[in-house]
């Protein structure tokens, strides 16, 4: 029960942490100002004295000057960023508190726990940022015996009060006392709200299971899975802010990097980070990653999904399911090994009957003299070696064409003719040493692919003429091309997060640890969303595998806190029976389900721009159904996963294939699905769509499909 008295006594601590606040604001600014005063005035006195005399200041002076005004522009750079804070918390200064009293001592700590830190008078801590170690307290601990970790070891004692605030425009609305980990009152409160055309911080509402994930030390691999809606995104940011907090001296944001799943969902998270207080870090697609990797044309991983789904093709299915596991990773490294150890076959390389270079001599090159090297790096020193045997070569031709031709021609036209005829009689060598030591990966790749069915074989040799990559093959060719030196690793990141990361094959994730070798990595995804047709369900120690750390830990995320209850249940009634989902009790309208035709869609997308709701979204089986219904649904934003890719404006309709979906949540979701046969993947897929929904959910199917599910709501 709230005391007045005790809320009083809160409301006067908010309003004293607000007046520092402000306090701070303005000296932050009158600091940024000075700054730029003194650069201008360090810039007019330059000024003068050049006026006065052109040569008056040394290069050395001006490096000086260079280097004084770099320092004023770090020292206005950090208030600035100081000011972007505090003004952040004037609408929230804090949102929890833990009374806290140390084994060994008798004096009890209140620690307020905010966005940032706050010190008032004395350095006294008025507020301490979320992240520091005491404020695990609050997310992980109830009221009694508690212990939390820090820098220099495990700390204990008691937690006599645990609090929360409920601010509104800065103002204290009200505070509630629990013994659990957070109160579902303020929570349902957050989690009732509309969403965000972006992901929003949580620091607030952060769950144990969750900041158990997100505190998690920096580990060479962490696994989280969860299912659609357990915050596997929000852990995924609030990570990379703690690590950057807790490991500054190491980690900064150029050091890290996302794997995103699309170009829509790199703007989606892109509020997070600054609202944290950090610099955003780089978010990168793995389709545009392998397009940096790989030769040829890579096909978009959305155009393999849209071929897939086609009935007709059984081929690429299988190619999908054989491409996908351990066991061709495996055979990929293998073929690699075999092919370090031989190398491409050698010839002799001879003219007429003269010899550049013996096919013994160039074996012993590859597999002794320059055996410490990789693939690439030991055909480029070959070649350098025969470069340089045919330079000595050109030299004599060029003599001797030169005496032969001085007859006919003089001067300049001498010179050309005699270089012309050199390279004319060199022509056939070079062309040999080409054909011998210009490795092709597609076709390096084709030989990787030994016992699978001929058709598939005969595919990728097709593909390799044509310069086309499929996608299912771009893990294993990405593979093969870093391990033998044909492509060169960024050795410059030191962290790695990848969302959505069920939807990539061994060899795709094993490609990452060659790319990245300096990296540790966060590998997050839900299984239940492994939806690309001819893939088999994940096995997630797979990932450990892929990664050399067969004893890394794997955290799990079991609730969802995304969806209403109604939508929650459905989800679990679409699902396979063995795979289901924990909801987070928050009640709502009933989803609808309907039979599908363009008129059902209308009228869904009327009721629920009627009924007010913020980001709507109509979400199709394929890409090519989601072009049709964008043309007549009225201020519809195709997602189309295109690099222009971006979230639609408030009023659009967002319009989209579920694949391009992922990870993304909208207030209120149509989704629109034709028949299919219901297989497990199937029911993965129409899983995945429903679960975009917070608050309202239209199911528009075939009525055939409606009738095979089953469901009674």
């Amino acid at each position: 029960m709230m005391s007045e008295t005790e809320l009083l006594m809160e409301q006067a601590y908010t309003e004293k942490v607000q007046q520092l606040l402000l306090t701070a604001i303005a000296n932050s600014s009158d600091n940024s100002r000075d700054h730029i005063a003194s650069i201008k005035q360090l810039m007019a006195d330059a000024w003068d004295e050049l006026r006065l005399k052109p040569t008056a200041l040394s290069e050395q002076d001006m490096q000086q000057l260079a280097g004084e005004v770099d320092r004023y522009l770090a020292r206005k750079a950090l208030n600035d960023n100081l000011i972007k804070r505090y003004e952040q918390m004037l609408k929230n200064p804090f949102f929890a508190r833990v009374d806290f009293c140390e084994e060994g001592r008798n004096e009890t700590e209140k620690i307020v726990i905010g966005l940032y830190s706050l010190k008032g008078p004395g350095d006294e801590l008025l507020v301490h940022d979320w992240r520091a170690p005491v404020c695990s307290l609050y997310y992980d601990e109830m009221p009694g015996p508690v212990h939390y970790e820090s820098p220099s070891g495990q700390i204990r004692g008691v937690m006599s009060l645990k609090r929360q605030y409920k601010m509104e425009d800065g103002r204290l609305k009200y505070y509630v006392n629990t013994d659990v980990s957070i109160e579902d009152e303020v929570l349902l409160d957050i989690l009732s709200g509309a969403t965000q055309r972006r992901i929003r911080q949580i620091v607030s509402t952060i769950q144990t299971e969750q900041n158990r994930a997100i505190r998690f030390k920096n580990e060479k691999l962490l696994s989280v899975v969860g299912s659609a809606g357990s915050g596997k995104t929000s852990v995924a940011m609030h990570r990379i802010a703690y690590l950057m907090y807790r490991y500054r001296d190491k980690l900064e944001a150029a050091r890290m990097l996302i794997i995103s799943p699309s170009n829509s969902f790199s703007e989606y998270i892109s509020n997070v980070l600054p609202e944290l207080g950090e610099e955003n870090v780089t978010a990168v697609t793995l389709s545009k990653l392998m397009d940096d990797i790989l030769p040829g044309k890579l096909e978009k991983p959305l155009n393999q999904n849209e071929v897939l789904l086609r009935p007709e093709s059984q081929l690429r299915r299988l190619s999908v399911r054989l491409k996908s596991g351990l066991e061709f990773m495996q055979q990929v490294e293998s073929f690699c090994e075999e092919y370090a150890r031989t190398g491409p076959v050698f010839r002799d390389v001879l003219l007429d009957d003269r010899l550049l270079a013996s096919a013994e001599e160039l074996e012993r090159m590859y597999r002794k003299d320059f055996s410490g090297l990789k693939c690439a790096e030991r055909i480029e020193r070959i070649h350098t070696v025969l470069d340089s045997r045919l330079s000595r070569w050109e030299v004599s031709l060029f003599k001797q064409y030169r005496e032969q031709l001085m007859p006919r021609y003089r001067g300049k036209d001498l010179e050309v003719a005699s270089r012309f005829a050199v390279s004319h009689r060199l022509s056939p060598l070079r062309k040999q040493i080409r054909e011998m030591l210009n490795i092709s990966a597609a076709e390096l790749y084709v030989n990787c692919l030994k016992g699978m069915p001929g058709e598939l074989v005969q595919c990728a040799r097709e593909n390799a003429k044509a310069g086309i990559v499929w996608w299912e093959d771009a893990g294993g060719m990405a593979l093969m091309m870093l391990l033998m030196g044909f492509a060169n690793p960024d050795k410059a990141i030191r962290h790695l997060v990848m969302d959505e990361a069920q939807d990539h094959s061994a060899c795709t994730l094993r490609m990452l640890k060659a790319y990245y070798p300096y990296a540790n990595v966060t590998l997050l995804g839900d299984p239940k969303q492994r939806t690309t047709p001819g893939m088999p369900m994940l096995d997630v120690g797979m990932w450990n595998k892929c990664f050399d750390r067969p004893a890394a830990p794997c955290l799990t995320l079991s609730r969802c806190y995304r969806s209403t209850l109604g939508i929650t249940r459905l989800c679990n009634a679409i699902l396979p029976d063995q795979e289901q989902v924990v909801p987070f009790g928050r009640e709502g309208a009933l989803p609808e389900m309907k039979e599908l035709s363009d008129e059902a869609i209308l009228d869904a997308v009327s009721t629920l721009v009627k009924e007010g709701f913020g980001s709507i979204a109509v979400i199709t089986r394929t890409l090519e159904q989601a072009d049709r219904v964008s043309r007549f649904v009225p201020r519809a934003h195709l997602l189309d996963g295109s690099d222009e890719d971006i979230l639609s404006d408030p009023g659009d309709i967002s319009v989209g294939g579920y694949q391009l979906m992922k990870g993304l949540e909208f207030d209120a979701v149509v989704v629109a699905w034709p028949y299919a046969k219901l297989t497990d993947g199937e029911r993965r897929r129409l899983y995945t769509a429903c679960s975009r929904a917070l608050h309202r959910l239209y199911v528009l199917a075939d009525g055939k499909l409606l009738s095979e599910l089953g469901i009674i709501l």
